[in-house]
């Protein structure tokens, strides 16, 4: 049963109930790069498809706009794959659930999607509707975005032939964005020797933080659980000694939950502890963390195979060292971070600690200067750091003809001047900008909230004004 299709734009939620029904989790592309292949077919496009499963979809020039410019559309075709935990579903092959909530679109206990599924919604309602006055259009459906641009990367743009894009990945009506900054992802080992112990086994957990993206609400004071747990080990008086630590669900994201197992002579002592320091973080965090929980629960005596007290001490120490949440602020744009880090994920096996930091900074130099703190870091407790993942900025460009055209289409349409601004994130405009010499890109998007979790949410009405931007400014792009 159709859900979205009763609301405008008819054609951009019907295809974006569409592509919600097509498993389309970063990873898993193939199912959605079928169907806009097909899509392709069926209207006589010309099309590509490369093996990183991006598409390249070409449209004609209407009549009167075959001398124009040609005008990439872009967006990605993964999503972030996100759920509540009681929730049994599995995102390999169930479809998304839409719902409607007064203005809003979500999706029934996972992420919806609409980071980028309303993308590729609004390019293929534009493709489909031979009513638009618009200029020669490449759209350009990129795959893993959510897991390090890597459809960007893989992405042989000689097959394009446009120098003019607009990303529709922004998730702030009226806004332009037109730079956003690099980025690089640091990941950490460092080896561990373990001994029998025995003693009383506890289970510490930091659960019910409100997560979020680690760029774009890096600067909303929200905690960081893995971050929490360091300091929380690092502040116990009790001695104990390390069993397992596992926190975070991905790179891009602030840490939700993270849990430790120690093993203590004196649990008594040890859960009050933890009790008394609850207590204190929910106080730090009552604004933005007001379901924050951090438990202890004690279970049996045993005997373990635990970190030495040698190394528990120094995992705790490493951890605390590291480099988290808003490092810069920019001097040049008011309000826009620098440079920032996220301590995304964290795994103590049997062997060896491991850790993952997202970087960003729109300043190169500074992102790679954060990258050689967490080497020493590493380095210092006897580890060592690798990277990958690292992608340039994208620079501000002040003659940029589409953000005069964006521009004059919004002013035109809702009589208010749109705002240019910058983002704290990584968007595929900064891997195309550096690949094709000239390019003038802008990202602009519809409204949409607490994306790369269940509470994903996209406005419809947001949405509609977004499109109707999209099409004047195609109408425009004479």
């Amino acid at each position: 049963m159709s859900v979205l299709t009763s609301y405008e734009p008819k054609d951009v939620f019907g295809y974006f109930e569409k592509i919600c029904s097509i498993p389309h989790g970063s990873g898993n592309t193939d199912a959605i790069a079928d169907y806009l292949v097909e899509f392709a077919r069926e209207h006589g496009f010309e099309h590509f498809r490369d093996s990183a499963n991006n598409v390249i979809i070409r449209k004609p020039a209407s009549p009167g706009y075959e001398n124009a410019d040609i005008l990439i559309l872009q967006g990605h075709h993964d999503m972030v794959c996100e759920k509540e935990p009681e929730l049994d579903f599995d995102f390999e092959t169930d479809a998304i659930a839409p719902a409607v909530d007064g203005d809003w679109i979500h999706a029934q206990g996972t992420t919806l999607g609409g980071d980028n599924g309303i993308a590729v919604a609004m390019i293929l309602a534009v493709l489909d509707d031979d009513s638009l006055a618009h200029p020669p259009i490449e759209a350009l459906l990129t795959a893993d975005e959510e897991i390090g641009m890597v459809g960007a990367f893989a992405l042989d743009c000689s097959q394009l032939k446009g120098h003019k894009l607009i990303n529709l990945d922004s998730e702030y009506e009226g806004v332009l964005m037109c730079s956003c900054a690099g980025g690089v992802n640091a990941r950490s080992s460092i080896p561990v020797k373990r001994e029998s112990a025995t003693g009383t086994v506890v289970d510490i957990s930091i659960s019910g933080l409100v997560s979020g993206h680690s760029g774009v609400e890096i600067d909303k004071g929200r905690a960081n659980a893995n971050v929490l747990m360091a300091r929380l080990l690092s502040e116990l008086k009790t001695h104990f000694r390390l069993l397992s630590l596992e926190g975070g669900v991905r790179d891009t994201a602030i840490a939700p939950v993270s849990n430790a197992r120690v093993v203590t002579d004196n649990p008594k002592m040890l859960c009050e502890e933890v009790c008394a320091l609850a207590a204190q973080y929910a106080g730090e965090y009552a604004s933005t963390e007001p379901n924050m929980a951090v438990e202890a629960k004690c279970l049996n005596v045993q005997t373990v195979s635990a970190l030495t007290a040698a190394d528990t001490r120094l995992v705790c120490a490493a951890l605390l060292a590291l480099p988290d949440s808003v490092l810069e602020m920019s001097a040049d744009m008011p309000g826009l971070v620098q440079t920032s880090s996220n301590f995304g994920l964290l795994k103590l096996d049997e062997s060896e600690l491991c850790f993952s930091n997202t970087i960003r900074s729109s300043v190169t130099a500074q992102k790679w200067w954060i990258v050689n703190k967490i080497s020493a870091i590493a380095a210092l407790a006897g580890g060592s750091t690798v990277t990958d993942g690292s992608y340039p900025g994208w620079a501000f460009n002040p003659n940029s003809e589409v953000k005069e055209t964006i521009l004059a289409a919004y002013e035109k349409l809702f009589g208010k001047k749109a705002g240019v601004e910058a983002i704290h994130a990584g968007l595929e405009c900064g891997l195309f900008a550096d690949s094709i010499p000239g390019l003038d890109c802008v990202a602009i998007g519809p409204d949409m909230h607490d994306v790369h979790t269940p509470r994903e949410r996209l406005s419809i009405s947001s949405t509609r004004r977004t499109y109707e931007l999209l099409r004047l400014v195609l109408a425009e792009s004479k």
